[in-house]
């Protein structure tokens, strides 16, 4: 009696597994590895060649070759819903109403020539059966699952890409002749901008001519070197300024002689290194309101 009960147990429990069965379905997956083989920097000033500009941007870049290997995996799954007893909760009184409901539309459409969709009324009908039946579940998109029953994998079409993009936070050195080095951060754009007077120390003789920037490499990436001249006209400006720069730090400059120096700064096209003078001023001589007093209204002049 007891091997009848449990021969009864299994079939029942096989059963309700079959019919909860919903599909055999293949999955594609494909996946893709980039290696970079080959990566070349490059920097591009923005005025050309020949730097004319007191403040000049330089475009960091690589341009990378890439090779590509894909492979696609073809996964076949076992897609059924897992039966589970809080849905014949409200899933057995549903079907008790879709039932008849169909088994009637389904007798009035001969009345109305077939002008329902058969395909909608079996659709329904199989909808209500299922849910009548305690052993089944009712297929759902969101309760569907898939149990991986085999796959096979092949490689497709690769290749080599070539691409260019920009650096974004990479570190750029740049040096003025014999001036002191200065490291600068590209931005997201992969983009610099120099200013030439900070590059400077003192007045330099004979004017510095050629600007010179170094990008460190990484990994595959090489490093890059570029060297711009300075046009004869950029090269004299920067004399000057950095003769004004000079004045207007010397240790007991007048709020006026200060003010004609940063307005000298100012006329040359070195803005920034103007603004930074004067900051610098105004911290040296926080503590003396005259001067700082005279030297505003000599900057309004």
């Amino acid at each position: 009696m007891l091997r009848r009960v449990l021969t009864l147990g299994i079939c029942l429990l096989a059963g309700a597994g079959c019919a909860n069965h919903v599909r055999f379905a293949d999955e594609v997956r494909e996946h893709e590895a980039r290696d970079v083989t080959r990566a070349l920097t490059r920097v591009a000033p923005r005025d050309g060649q020949v730097v004319v500009q007191p403040q000049t941007e330089l475009a960091i870049s690589v341009d990378e070759t890439v090779r590509v290997r894909r492979r696609e995996t073809i996964v076949r799954l076992d897609e059924e819903t897992p039966w589970r007893a809080r849905n014949e909760l409200w899933e057995v009184p549903e079907g008790l109403v879709t039932v008849p409901f169909f088994i009637a539309v389904r007798a009035s459409n001969k009345m109305l020539l077939g002008l329902i969709p058969d395909d909608w009324i079996s659709s329904g009908m199989d909808f209500g059966f299922a849910a009548l039946n305690p052993a089944l579940n009712v297929e759902a998109p969101d309760r569907v699952v898939g149990r991986e029953v085999g796959r096979r994998s092949r490689d497709v079409d690769g290749g080599e890409e070539r691409a260019s993009r920009p650096l974004s936070g990479v570190p750029v050195v740049v040096t003025l002749a014999a001036g002191p080095s200065q490291a600068l951060t590209c931005d997201a754009d992969g983009r610099v901008r120099v200013e030439l007077l900070e590059l400077v120390r003192g007045v330099p003789e004979p004017a510095p001519a050629v600007l010179h920037v170094e990008v460190a490499g990484d990994g595959v990436r090489a490093p890059a070197s570029i060297e711009l001249p300075l046009s004869r006209a950029l090269r004299a400006r920067l004399v000057r300024a950095a003769r004004a720069r000079e004045a207007a730090l010397a240790p007991e400059v007048s709020p006026d002689g200060a003010a004609r120096a940063l307005a000298l700064l100012d006329g040359l096209g070195f803005r920034d290194s103007a603004l930074r003078v004067e900051q610098e001023l105004r911290d040296r001589q926080h503590a003396n309101a005259a001067w700082l007093s005279r030297l505003d209204l000599a900057l309004e002049d």
